[in-house]
């Protein structure tokens, strides 16, 4: 990542690629920040890529992650939100000025790349865009070897988020950190050819899949790197499946950890943070680790080989800035006062160092009102 190009993204007023500035000084403005934010109020920017150094902002970071929830502020429908960049931008954009976040995800929906691989889709009115489960792209085995990898200039949806990217990386310039979002290969596969099918197909036909591994891969690397260009500092990997409740740990870090590896390069080859994704049950952060070398976890339960968030925080709190984990059943059944003493909770053991970011375990609910995304907010701000 050249100089050039940093200064670039500085004087058009948008967050640079923050992997392309050295360490060292990395480190040397995020200590400069942290002694600033005990005097002063920080930038969502600055607080957040200070919290990334390890080094402790003015207060916690936030991340409500309201996204679709967001669609309520402007009345925006679902396929609107999903298909239209410029309504997509309208939703996030509300979401950081009605709600706040110091951070936002540029997530629409799971099945983005499928769609643009020629899944049928479903795009309902009152809930998230998702596969026609009745006709997947998929259908057996065989289906594997059909997969071929689509160019990005022929891609619909895709081209659509990278648009996305784009007006909300001029749209949040300094102010709020945003990333983009690309599901990994075995989540794009499984929203053609359906979750339980997969699974059995890594344990049983695991060549099979890895050749349309490869096949997607090429293409998601390709979507991840206009991301990048598009102005996004940083790019989050969604590997659901390596979790406890979908693959062993080994099946997930033969099929899928090569192909997510060659995703985090090419982010990193473009100047970008890398950030993982994952919401399932006992999420294996050693071989995420490994196979993408992330700077960024977000998940929504403790990895398999914690027993508690101290521990987490004493293994993995020195290698990643972790982002989570408030429960998405509380946001929707509890009420303010609760989850604000969750977020107490997870504060007073996660957020001290750095390396943490408060938001839920997984997106915000859609259909639910935004008040828990305010107890959030005003949690960190207490």
């Amino acid at each position: 990542m050249s100089t050039a190009t940093i200064f670039q993204r500085l004087i058009k007023g948008q967050a640079p690629p923050v992997g392309g500035i050295p360490e060292p000084l990395q480190d040397a403005l995020a200590s400069v920040a942290s002694i600033r934010g005990k005097f002063s109020r920080l930038s969502s920017l600055e607080r957040v890529l200070t919290a990334v150094r390890h080094k402790e902002p003015d207060r916690i970071p936030v991340a409500p992650l309201v996204n679709a929830a967001a669609r309520r502020i402007l009345g925006v429908s679902f396929p609107d939100y999903s298909l239209k960049a410029e309504s997509a931008a309208d939703v996030f954009t509300a979401s950081v000025d009605f709600v706040g976040a110091d951070f936002i995800v540029l997530l629409l929906d799971l099945s983005v790349e499928a769609a643009d691989f020629g899944q049928e889709m479903v795009y309902p009115l009152d809930s998230t865009a998702r596969p026609n489960y009745d006709n997947p792209l998929i259908k057996d085995v065989d289906g594997y070897a059909k997969i071929r990898p689509v160019p990005f200039e022929k891609s619909v949806r895709m081209k659509e988020q990278v648009r996305l990217c784009e007006i909300m990386a001029e749209r949040v310039g300094l102010g709020t950190m945003a990333g983009g979002f690309v599901f990994g290969p075995l989540g794009v596969l499984s929203m053609m050819r359906g979750a339980e099918a997969l699974f059995k197909d890594c344990l049983n036909h695991p060549k099979k899949v890895m050749a349309a591994c490869e096949a997607v891969t090429e293409t998601l690397v390709e979507f991840a790197q206009a991301q990048c260009e598009a102005g996004m500092p940083a790019v989050a990997i969604d590997t659901l499946y390596a979790s406890w409740n979908a693959l062993p740990k080994k099946v997930w870090e033969e099929i899928e950890g090569p192909f997510a590896g060659q995703i985090a390069q090419a982010i990193r080859d473009k100047g970008g943070l890398v950030g993982v994704h994952n919401c399932g049950h006992a999420p294996y952060f050693d071989v995420q680790i490994k196979a993408m070398d992330a700077s960024i976890m977000s998940f929504a339960h403790l990895p398999d080989d914690c027993a508690a968030p101290r521990e987490m925080k004493k293994k993995y709190g020195d290698q990643l800035t972790l982002i989570g984990y408030v429960p998405t059943p509380l946001l929707v059944h509890g009420t303010p006062q609760q989850i604000m003493d969750e977020c107490r909770r997870q504060i007073d053991v996660l957020g001290r160092d750095g390396g943490f970011i408060l938001a839920p375990g997984c997106e915000y609910p859609p259909n639910i009102p935004l008040d828990s995304a305010f107890a959030m907010i005003k949690a960190v701000e207490k």
